[in-house]
């Protein structure tokens, strides 16, 4: 068999894996990945993407062309109870969150854009970045030891060849056979109810007129579902339930029976319906007991089963892609210690088991059999995606300040390590900029109107650890540095005019310095902070 090298090997090409090649590539890492179906997924399957999310597409240079390829979804914004598209409407509310409500918080909205129109997006940019996409391409097996991963897989042609790399991230879904070869267990609720969802084309205009939703929950006497519909109006999907208990199973939905539920939930005899797909998947509540053995790590589906009430699953896979590439980029170039990919479980496998347990309460609201407790334990979707706090992790905690709960009110936060580093307007040079514009590639030094001397410090931090590291001067008139022409900036970043802020290449606050540091010691504190984050 022939052999290849990378330094990453991706199994699992759908939206995480896609996610995970794409932001590898941005910071330069060679990556390959190996997907066994042939192309990108043809289901809808997740349809909504969070603000944070749209930040982490910003980073990568795709938020736009999501956007752009939303555009046609700007209407879907309702959530509805339908007895069916063409009969009465049980009830109707906001579905997610994420509009100009939420304009303090990010510049950056929700995107509705079913997963079959987001990963092409996610694969051209992945590609022209550099990486390389083996799709039609099957992972058999693996084996690992201190220095690496050898990977066995199969080509669309048939024939086998070797895959080096120094590391493997498993994409692999639910069942992922990673996961499974690597005896890693899972913990949770367990599989909570089996689903197919149905993908079919059908003039969905004649019934909807001028209405447009994003999520339709219908119930008659034949069909209980959800439903979406593209905004093409000429194709949807339909998610029912099977119980295996009761004898049903997947080969009960022919394409004549799948057909039949389709026009009940749609409420007409006369619309034709084309079964293009059927796709079982089971909802569930698990979490695997572990993120990272030894040189593999797991992300997505294949780390955290989460159930999509709430639309958490992808949001969660893509920012598992984002915390791991730079951190991955950092080891394999030198610059950071191994311990540095450690930390991927210590900072994502807490949020995976929130996250799981957020998706079950966000069922047992929406059934109505949530009790006291679980409405009272249950955050809303901004708390969820950005309110997090890792409670350890690579970054320099503020034991004086105690510990910050796993998640808050985002709006309560104010750049405390181990959280997202708050938004902030600004400009240069008159041209409207935002702190979140400076992050996403190398790590970024922020200080304020009193900080000058923190610009020498980093130049020495930079030479002394080879790290990437920009610093900009965030000032009133922006003299010698950036506009902070609301004033907000060291409210937002809990600083003084002298103090300094250390954010990561994920946008996530490694290190601060509240108050000014006397000049010849900005350089030992601050490569002392960056040794402690790269695991030096």
């Amino acid at each position: 068999m022939s052999t290849s090298s990378t330094r990453v090997l991706i199994a699992g090409g759908s939206l995480v894996g896609l996610s995970t090649a794409m932001f590898l590539a941005h910071h330069n890492v060679p990556c390959v990945l190996v997907e066994r179906h042939p192309g990108t997924s043809i289901h809808p399957r997740a349809v909504g993407y969070y603000p944070r999310t749209a930040e982490l597409l910003r980073a990568a240079g795709v938020e736009e062309a999501a956007k752009t390829a939303a555009a046609g979804f700007e209407k879907h914004r309702t959530r509805a109870g339908v007895v069916s598209l063409a009969g009465e409407v049980l009830f109707s509310k906001e579905e997610l969150e994420g509009g100009d409500e939420l304009a303090d918080l990010t510049p950056s909205k929700l995107l509705l854009l079913p997963q079959d129109r987001l990963e092409p997006l996610l694969r051209a940019r992945a590609e022209q970045l550099g990486a390389d996409l083996r799709f039609g391409t099957e992972l058999l097996s693996f084996t690992q030891d201190d220095d690496g991963v050898a990977a066995v897989t199969r080509g669309p042609d048939g024939v086998d060849s070797v895959v080096r790399a120094d590391y493997l991230v498993a994409a692999d879904g639910p069942r992922s056979t990673v996961r499974e070869a690597l005896g890693v267990r899972r913990e949770g609720r367990g599989v909570l109810s089996h689903h197919v969802s149905i993908a079919f084309g059908a003039d969905f205009a004649a019934v909807l007129g001028e209405r447009r939703y994003s999520v339709v929950h219908v119930k008659n006497d034949t069909v209980t579902g959800i439903m979406v519909h593209d905004d093409t109006l000429t194709e949807g999907t339909l998610i029912v339930g099977y119980d295996p208990d009761r004898g049903e199973s997947l080969d009960d939905f022919t394409d004549a029976r799948c057909a039949e539920l389709v026009r009940a939930a749609i409420g007409s005899d006369t619309v034709e319906v084309t079964v293009r797909s059927r796709f079982p998947w089971d909802m569930a509540e698990l979490v695997a007991e572990h993120f990272v053995s030894g040189r593999v790590l797991l992300a997505g589906d294949a780390a955290h089963q989460i159930p999509p009430t709430g639309g958490y699953g992808a949001n969660t896979g893509i920012a598992d892609a984002f915390n791991l590439a730079w951190k991955l980029a950092l080891v394999l170039d030198g610059t950071a210690g191994r311990g540095l990919v450690d930390t991927y479980e210590q900072e994502r496998h807490p949020v995976g088991l929130y996250t799981a347990r957020q998706g079950s309460l966000q069922l047992a609201m929406r059934s109505g059999t949530a009790t006291e407790e679980q409405r009272a334990a249950t955050d809303d979707a901004m708390t969820v995606t950005m309110g997090q706090a890792y409670p350890a992790g690579a970054f320099v905690a503020e034991e004086e300040a105690g510990a910050l709960p796993l998640t808050s009110d985002p709006r309560a936060l104010s750049a405390q390590p181990g959280t997202r580093a708050p938004y902030v307007a600004l400009e240069r040079d008159g041209a409207p900029l935002t702190t979140l514009d400076l992050f996403g590639s190398g790590f970024v030094l922020l200080t304020g109107a009193d900080g000058e001397s923190w610009t020498e410090a980093a130049q020495a931090a930079r030479t002394e650890l080879g790290v990437p590291l920009d610093v900009h001067r965030i000032t009133a008139d922006g003299k010698d540095g950036l506009t902070d022409p609301g004033g907000r900036w060291a409210d937002a970043y809990g600083t003084s005019a002298g103090g300094a802020v250390l954010v990561r290449p994920d946008g996530i606050v490694a290190w601060r310095s509240r108050g000014a540091v006397p000049a010849d010691a900005q350089v030992s504190a601050l490569t002392s902070a960056l040794r402690r984050v790269l695991a030096r």
